[in-house]
């Protein structure tokens, strides 16, 4: 009897370790899907970030801050400013000012960049704006 207990305990041992790989490959497919869309020539066909999009000229329309923010916080943030990758927004205490210089500014965490600076090409200072205000108004 103990032979047959051990060898269920070393297939489900075994079992246990394709789902951690399975779910923990799913969970990195869908943390990456804000960028999934190719850019040719220079960049080799790499992925285009989020910022990189924006630069494009997919999420320029200034009049639609939920726009913005969806393409361009949304990836980490969440649409909703719920959290992702990011931490939760919503109902922040900072002020609007404070926001837009975390947005222009970006954040690092333990020497390693955990969001990136927006100001100087990536985002225009009215869109950083638009952001700001949507983020300490509407995210609640």
């Amino acid at each position: 009897m103990r032979q047959v207990k051990g060898k269920y305990q070393k297939w489900a041992s075994i079992l246990a370790l394709l789902l951690m790989v399975a779910v923990t490959g799913f969970i990195v497919v869908g943390c990456s899907g804000g960028a999934t869309e190719k850019k040719g020539g220079e960049s080799g066909g790499r992925s285009l970030t989020p910022q990189e999009q924006a630069q494009e000229g997919r999420v320029k329309d200034e009049a639609n801050p939920a726009v913005l923010f969806t393409n361009n916080c949304g990836p980490c943030h969440g649409g909703d400013g719920s959290g992702i990758v990011g931490p939760s927004i919503r109902g922040t205490s900072l002020t609007v000012e404070q926001i837009q210089k975390q947005i222009e500014n970006g954040a690092t965490k333990d020497g390693n960049v955990a969001m990136p600076a927006f100001k100087g090409g990536e985002l225009s200072d009215n869109q950083i704006k638009t952001i700001a205000n949507y983020v300490k108004n509407n995210l609640k």
